[in-house]
């Protein structure tokens, strides 16, 4: 881990809910940096504060106390946007960060290219370059070219949510953020959708996942654990391997340590 670069860090950041009299506090003081190049995953019992966390290094929410730094470019230019109002924070989005929710929340009036174009075309100028790698992105989630002018309800589930993850990093984002993105498939898209998010990390993409699956999980190579708002431990698993029930894989013996070390850690965790 030192050896690597930071993309984001956070110090001391707490995010407190109030209600009425009464205050929930969801973050405590938590200090935690984001590596380039990392496929980061998020676990946690419910209520630990896994997605209060997400939102909160995505800008998507501001924490109640505490920094949020992002380190940019290759020149790792140095950024603090906990302080950033909301127009600040939106403008720092589109540059720098993509979503893709556990709902898709595509627009159903608009086909599933347009839902892509409606994003990109915030931050990319030439509309050519951007419907060409729009095409490009679709093709590499497998959605095929007769498909890219249908309305979301045309699409399956599993289309849908790889149409969202298409949109998520039009703009090249420096990282992907992903609350529970297979939350909502079967085995099979939640397989598809895994397998694009891999394919994602191993082209350089940094990306930070919630999940509560241990299928989810093992597609990270570092997994943090929340409980209770603080971070409770760590554990570096390496890169992905492949599936360890899958005896045509040639990383089995591999994959199959690297899930047995999961499972021990979570169940260490009381997870």
């Amino acid at each position: 881990m030192d050896s690597k670069k930071a993309i984001l860090s956070v110090k001391d950041l707490s995010k407190t809910f109030s209600n009425e009299s009464v205050q929930q506090h969801v973050l405590k003081n938590l200090n935690l940096s984001i590596y380039k190049g990392d496929f980061t995953v998020i676990m946690g019992n419910s209520g630990s504060g896994k997605s209060t966390l997400l939102y909160a290094l995505s800008g998507m929410d501001r924490p109640s106390l505490g920094t949020i730094t992002y380190y940019t470019g290759e020149e790792q230019t140095e950024t603090e946007i906990s302080g950033f109002n909301n127009d600040r924070l939106a403008i720092f989005r589109k540059e720098h960060v993509g979503f893709v929710f556990q709902q898709n929340y595509l627009n159903d009036s608009m086909s599933a290219l347009d839902n892509i174009m409606v994003c990109g075309l915030l931050k990319w100028k030439d509309r050519k370059s951007l419907v060409d790698r729009a095409g490009e992105l679709l093709k590499s989630v497998e959605i095929d070219e007769r498909d890219w002018n249908k309305f979301p309800t045309q699409l399956s589930g599993g289309q849908q949510q790889r149409v969202a993850v298409v949109r998520g990093v039009i703009n090249s984002p420096e990282v992907l953020f992903a609350d529970e993105p297979t939350g909502a498939l079967n085995s099979q898209n939640t397989e598809n959708v895994l397998d694009i998010l891999s394919n994602l990390n191993d082209e350089g993409q940094s990306i930070v996942m919630v999940t509560h699956t241990i299928k989810a999980a093992e597609r990270g190579n570092r997994i943090i654990y929340l409980a209770d708002g603080v971070i409770s431990d760590e554990i570096d698993l390496g890169p992905y391997v492949g599936d360890y029930k899958d005896e045509s894989n040639p990383n089995q013996t591999e994959a199959k340590e690297r899930h047995s070390r999961l499972k021990t850690f979570l169940q260490d965790m009381g997870w």
